[in-house]
């Protein structure tokens, strides 16, 4: 028996749904968020089981952002340049969707152990900044009303 996730497991995780809302438009067409350099990993549990991982790029002025499941390649330092920082990011699905819409800040999240944080840690406080100006809190709230309305329809069915 394999430990890795059902596909269908991940298709029914918030992740799924809610990266791919970040990714369209507001994220990689931001100018605000140009000015980052950065690799997150975020990897995405639930009850305590890895079940996926999720990659956001940003590559400064240089490229657009990438929001992905497919490790991107990460470009090599020019010159004059540090190497792109990398922040590793572990949490739960449902936390995930709590830190998205802001009801949960990265501080309380790291100090409650609901979000763990390895590598450049300068890199990963930015992240609450990124979430909001690509309007995450605003996605991830119209997700859950999706998800409400779903859930009614299909209750009024029985």
């Amino acid at each position: 028996m394999s430990n890795k996730p059902s596909a269908k497991a991940i298709a029914r995780l918030n992740a799924t749904t809610l990266f791919p809302e970040i990714k369209k438009g507001t994220l990689i067409k931001n100018p605000s968020l140009f000015a980052i350099r950065g690799f997150f990993i975020f990897n995405v549990t639930k009850k305590g089981v890895p079940m996926t991982e999720w990659y956001l790029l940003f590559q400064g002025f240089d490229a657009p952002a990438v929001v992905s499941q497919k490790k991107p390649e990460i470009p090599k330092a020019k010159k004059d340049e540090s190497p792109i920082p990398v922040a590793i990011i572990q949490i739960e699905d449902s936390d995930l969707m709590n830190f998205m819409s802001g009801g949960l800040t990265g501080s309380r999240g790291i100090v409650n152990g609901k979000i763990k944080i390895a590598g450049a840690m300068e890199l990963a406080e930015q992240l609450e900044e990124i979430f909001r100006k690509a309007k995450g809190a605003e996605k991830t709230l119209a997700y859950l009303d999706h998800k409400r309305g779903k859930s009614e329809k299909a209750k009024a069915r029985l």
